[in-house]
């Protein structure tokens, strides 16, 4: 089965981070539930780095954006909703958003094969909620991070384990030059390498190489760590098959205007897709 193609037919419109199918509607302001139903959907075996090439599927995206945070809250996640909502509409997927931990439950979770935490900060899920989201991965569904996504749920190593690292801190936003590592998958086939874009650049207190596909580096010579660099292995953007399930991070996107930026947003596309095989 092929991909569909990263043609992207419409784009959407300091120190930030700390510690069935319902009928079509526009996102919320506030993110916190609206549904567009444009299409009408499992994703990849336990552990280990993904398939490099994601390999191509027609699978449809049925996609839950979470936005809960109890830390710092970007300005731009409100930004980001409409702009998955449009990657949505364009590509035929069903999209719903929320800050609402309670969606996270067997029958809240049914109608959707991929969820996104979109820059969610702190502990965002109770105990049931978390058992809930490891039973969605288990049945073969997909997650995907965005930017403070590893900066959430410290105290849950199995979500540690399935993004894969945890934030540690970052310098001042900034232009860098960023690296496509691994090109034969969903998620970088539309990027240029280098790729030169201005973003909030995270540091990890891990590495999490031994564990992923990385698809993304930092070259720290094209930036000013400030203290918070990791020397000349930065991975930045990763992948890989988790519990049954397939789990894709990417540091990007703190800024509105990473949201407007067609490669980033063909980035995030690629993500979702490959999640949801």
């Amino acid at each position: 089965m092929n991909r569909l193609p990263f043609a992207l037919t419409c784009c959407l419109v300091t120190l930030a981070c700390g510690n069935g199918s319902p009928p079509a509607k526009a996102a919320s302001p506030n993110g916190t539930g609206g549904t567009v139903n444009t299409a009408t959907g499992g994703a990849g075996t336990s552990g280990g780095a993904a398939d490099a090439s994601g390999g191509s599927s027609n699978t449809p995206v049925h996609l839950l954006i979470f936005t809960r945070t109890l830390g710092y809250r970007h300005p731009s996640i409100d930004v980001g909703i409409g702009a998955l909502t449009g990657l949505g509409a364009a590509r035929g997927w069903q999209v719903d958003s929320t800050d609402d931990p309670s969606r996270f439950s067997d029958a809240g979770l049914a109608a959707f094969n991929v969820v996104l935490f979109l820059s969610t900060t702190g502990d965002v899920l109770d105990d049931a909620q978390q058992l809930a989201m490891q039973r969605f991965i288990r049945a073969r569904h997909g997650f995907v991070g965005v930017h403070s996504a590893s900066d959430t749920e410290y105290d849950w190593p199995w979500y540690g384990e399935l993004v894969g690292a945890y934030f540690s801190a970052h310098p001042a936003i900034q232009e860098a030059s960023v690296i496509v590592e691994t090109k034969n998958h969903p998620a970088t086939a539309a990027l240029s390498s280098p790729w030169l874009r201005t973003d909030e650049w995270y540091g990890f207190r891990s590495n999490p190489r031994a564990n992923a596909t990385i698809l993304l580096r930092l070259d720290e010579s094209s930036y000013d760590p400030a203290g918070t660099g990791m020397g000349e292995d930065h991975p930045i953007a990763w992948a890989h098959e988790f519990e049954g399930g397939r789990a894709l991070y990417t540091a990007l996107g703190h800024t509105d205007e990473s949201y407007q930026e067609p490669e980033f947003l063909a980035h995030l596309a690629g993500a979702v897709e490959w999640a949801a095989q």
